[in-house]
């Protein structure tokens, strides 16, 4: 599971290529790595980056919206907001760099509540976002892989406590102005209330079996971006606000909180600091604002393919379902929407990474795949028969086998982890542990096509063992 670094850390590949267990070395190699990494992908990857960064995108937004939307009006907050604001926050005793942490303004919210009213209407006033407020730290997260290679770390941001007040009272009203004017795509899942990647998945996994069912050809273009909120371009994005009616004081609001923002990796456990660098690229990870502002970003990106297929985006997992009734016109049509997507992440200056991108084309029993190539000058796809969407290995049949076995595996590591545990633990707590376990619930909630046999393997080797060791199992 991806983690916090800390203490288990004890090497890393430096920017130099070199390995080290200098904690200190480590804090600067990664803080370089993250302050940087959009400059170096978009170098490497982006045949657009010696372009105008926020000139290529505006003929999308055209495309997609007929008109500019109403402009945003910042009301002036209350202490009561401010109260409610910091009520609402998970009493966490972490923190940024001033070390105070929620529980602190908790205690404390009856008699800050009204200076921080007072600032944080000055700043709607001024569209300046204090500036103390723009410094985090870093806790890099390990996503999985080589545990010395940067690449599989994604940072995390400590922001100061005040911050994700500031933060909050600023979301509450966006998002009231993206929902009363119906900004976001409906084809967006990501970060709204009342979706799920459980919403998302029935949406693609529908669309197929509807598709199959008609005799369509079905293929689905499987998108993985590099490090998509670290590529956010700040030009591009305060266009695209402008657009969407954040504009005026609360554009320059925006573009302030943006600006100047600088921040330091942490590890060893909180014992090693790197020196602060200033962030030119990217939203916050672990921000209040940032889910919304990339939101924002991307959301035009529907609008071009819609039209000829199905998208289903959450975040900016990007996935693309395709339907024809002719072979011919079908494999022409997965090509045009790839050179279409494609065009859009390059003129947005976001990298699609081709290697993890994959096409499938989706089967019935009675028909043999195609020989399809999709690709966009000398950008091409890998054409898969697997792939994973959404924590789901779906493939070109719709079995489900591959991510069963995958789930059995992991249910297998963790009930055996759980049956040596029995001489140490009373029965409350290996229940408490093995419903943990059960996660497999999540795992089938969309498997529709899973044969019996895979449930019956499941219960062989999985939940009999526990039994026969001594505890009943209800999954």
């Amino acid at each position: 599971m991806p983690r916090f670094l800390a203490l288990s850390l004890k090497c890393l590949l430096t920017n130099n290529g070199k390995l080290t267990d200098d904690h200190m070395m480590i804090a600067e190699s990664l803080n370089k790595y993250f302050l940087t990494i959009a400059d170096n992908i978009k170098r490497v990857t982006n045949r657009h980056a010696t372009g105008t960064d926020s000139a290529n995108h505006t003929k999308y937004m055209n495309q997609a919206f007929i008109r500019p939307f109403p402009k945003i009006h910042l009301n002036q907050t209350m202490y009561k907001e401010i109260e409610s604001v910091i009520g609402s926050f998970k009493p966490k005793s972490s923190n940024g760099y001033d070390e105070i942490s929620v529980k602190i303004l908790k205690f404390t919210a009856p008699f800050i509540s009204s200076p921080l009213a007072y600032i944080c209407n000055r700043a709607f006033v001024t569209g300046v976002f204090p500036t103390r407020l723009k410094y985090s730290v870093i806790k890099p997260l390990f996503k999985n892989g080589d545990k010395t290679n940067m690449s599989n770390y994604r940072p995390i941001s400590l922001m100061t406590s005040f911050s994700k007040v500031f933060e909050k009272i600023i979301y509450i009203r966006m998002h009231r102005h993206v929902l009363n004017n119906n900004i976001l795509a409906k084809d967006q899942y990501g970060f709204r209330s009342k979706s799920s990647t459980e919403i998302a998945t029935y949406e693609l996994v529908n669309e197929v079996l509807n598709a199959l069912n008609n005799g369509m050809f079905v293929g689905g273009i499987f998108c993985d971006l590099k490090k998509a909120f670290d590529c956010v371009n700040h030009d591009i994005l305060l266009s695209k606000l402008e657009f969407y009616g954040v504009a005026d004081k609360a554009g320059a609001l925006i573009k302030s909180y943006l600006a100047d923002r600088h921040q330091r990796v942490v590890v060893n456990n909180g014992l090693r600091y790197s020196e602060w660098g200033e962030i030119k690229n990217g939203v916050p990870q672990g921000s209040i604002l940032g889910p919304l502002l990339f939101l924002l970003y991307i959301n035009d990106l529907p609008y071009i393919i819609s039209n000829k297929s199905k998208p289903v985006i959450f975040a900016d997992d990007t996935s693309i379902v395709i339907t024809n009734p002719r072979s011919a016109d079908y494999e022409f049509k997965a090509s045009l929407i790839f050179k279409n997507i494609n065009d859009w992440f390059q003129d947005n200056l976001l990298s699609l990474n081709f290697e993890k991108t994959h096409f499938i084309e989706f089967l019935t029993k009675n028909r043999q795949p195609m020989d399809i190539h999709i690709e966009d000058d000398d950008d091409r796809i890998v054409n898969t028969t697997d792939t994973k969407f959404l924590g789901l290995i779906i493939d070109n049949t719709l079995s489900w086998n591959g991510h069963v076995d995958w789930l059995m595996s992991r249910l297998a590591s963790a009930c055996y982890a759980i049956i040596a545990l029995k001489s140490y633990m009373s029965q409350g707590t290996l229940t408490r542990c093995r419903g943990s376990t059960c996660m497999f619930r999540q795992g089938f909630k969309s498997s529709g096509g899973v044969r019996r046999v895979c449930f019956v393997q499941l219960h062989t080797y999985v939940i009999t063992p526990i039994i026969i060791d001594g505890f009943a199992v209800d999954c």
